[in-house]
């Protein structure tokens, strides 16, 4: 299935999405996205209910991504990391319902709430906010960031360059979201359950926040006059 995304969705949402295009965007779903799905989803949540609830996630954002694409189209792996990031929020749904089960205890009072990814998400939006970033334009740098695969530090900075953000931006951003060895993202500690206010008092991670939003900072020990740089602006993001 070498056939763009993009191309699919709109092949499927033109013809109202008749049987014949739908099926073809069906079967690219089926190589693409459910075949190479992570053998730890497939072992907490189960073989075929994995892949089912990996066909159903996908189908639905393809239909809100037929009616609102995002500036710089979609791409496979774009969906990919959509399907994958909702999945992880299961995933952990379920980890945690098993955790509450075995501890064979009185039942809380109030339900435990777990966070979806896209609230962690929204709270390093808002830190980055804090720091004089524009929201919109922290959002759209998440996405380029996370539009993979591969989804790995390397692969987030090149395409974060693509957009028009500094080195330091791009390096900053991409700890903020993977992490490393040693060193896990923001993104982990907030879905592993740390505090925000732990989490973003940590000084690695205010030197994150404060070299991802554009400021002026010494980052990871190198000399940086980020405020003599250009900073990444909403209309300085360009179209890949």
């Amino acid at each position: 299935m070498n056939e763009e995304l993009e191309v699919l969705i709109a092949d499927a949402a033109d013809s109202d999405w008749a049987e014949g295009p739908s099926r073809r965007l069906a079967e690219g779903i089926e190589e693409r996205i459910v075949a190479p799905l992570s053998g730890r989803f497939r072992e907490v949540l189960g073989y075929d209910e994995a892949r089912q609830l990996a066909r159903v996630i996908a189908w639905e954002r393809c239909r809100e991504l037929a009616v609102n694409p995002p500036k710089r189209g979609v791409s496979w792996g774009y969906l990919g990391t959509l399907v994958r990031w909702r999945l992880t929020d299961i995933l952990r749904t379920e980890l945690v319902r098993r955790h509450r089960l075995s501890l064979r205890t009185e039942p809380p009072e109030r339900e435990v709430e777990v966070p979806w990814l896209g609230h962690h998400l929204d709270q390093i939006v808002d830190e980055l906010e804090r720091k004089g970033l524009p929201a919109t334009t922290a959002r759209n740098l998440i996405r380029t960031a996370a539009d993979g695969p591969p989804y790995y530090r390397a692969a987030m900075v090149l395409r974060l360059r693509r957009v028009g953000a500094t080195g330091e931006q791009a390096e900053a951003l991409s700890w903020l979201l993977r992490g490393g060895a040693g060193r896990p993202s923001a993104l982990a500690r907030l879905a592993d359950g740390q505090p925000p206010s732990e989490v973003f008092q940590d000084s690695a991670v205010r030197r994150w926040i404060w070299a991802a939003s554009g400021r002026d900072l010494r980052f990871f020990g190198r000399g940086g006059r980020l405020g003599h740089r250009r900073q990444v602006g909403l209309g300085q993001l360009r179209a890949a």
